[in-house]
């Protein structure tokens, strides 16, 4: 979609990359946060629950800077502020939501949208993990040749500290 690939090229383009993701939606920011570090040189994940804490973390946001936020039912007002805030200052914001009647909406210059089913107690996060998931991929494939290198030198360092395992074949 267009959304979409706007999402990409702005990530693409930004200075840094802030991805705010309170509650049960940290777990989006954290794992594309976990990514994003390999692509990109300044990533900021923030998951406080707090709006103090929330604001002291996106105080350096700026207008060359994007924004991810992720919010789904029940809306996090922490993040809906932060969202809010970003934009005011003249960031690109992000919004991964399930409806463009989220609180989160109008806050965002670019809307993703995957729906978020409460089953019993627990927030289904498998169609918001597959958008972040999209966005990683076709990050990646923008990113080849710095990734290459990344990785290049990581599996050095992982190796000379064996940071893990050698694979054994079976007996």
């Amino acid at each position: 979609s267009a959304a979409f690939q706007n999402a990409v090229d702005a990530i693409l383009k930004a200075r840094r990359i802030y991805l705010i993701g309170v509650r049960s939606a940290s777990t989006l920011a954290n794992f594309m946060g976990y990514y994003l570090n390999y692509m990109f040189d300044s990533v900021h994940t923030v998951t406080a629950s707090g709006t103090g804490e929330m604001f002291e973390k996106l105080v350096n946001v700026g207008k060359n800077d994007v924004v991810i936020a992720f919010s789904f039912p029940r809306y996090s007002s922490v993040t809906v502020k932060g969202a809010e805030y970003c934009r005011s200052v003249g960031a690109t914001v992000i919004g991964l939501t399930n409806s463009n009647l989220s609180p989160l909406a109008e806050s965002c210059d670019h809307l993703l949208l995957a729906k978020s089913d409460m089953v019993s107690v627990v927030d289904s996060l498998v169609a918001p993990l597959s958008v972040v998931n999209a966005l990683i991929v076709a990050l990646a494939a923008q990113r080849e040749d710095a990734l290459a290198q990344t990785f290049g030198t990581l599996e050095k360092v992982w190796d000379e500290n064996n940071v893990y395992e050698k694979r054994v074949d079976s007996l």
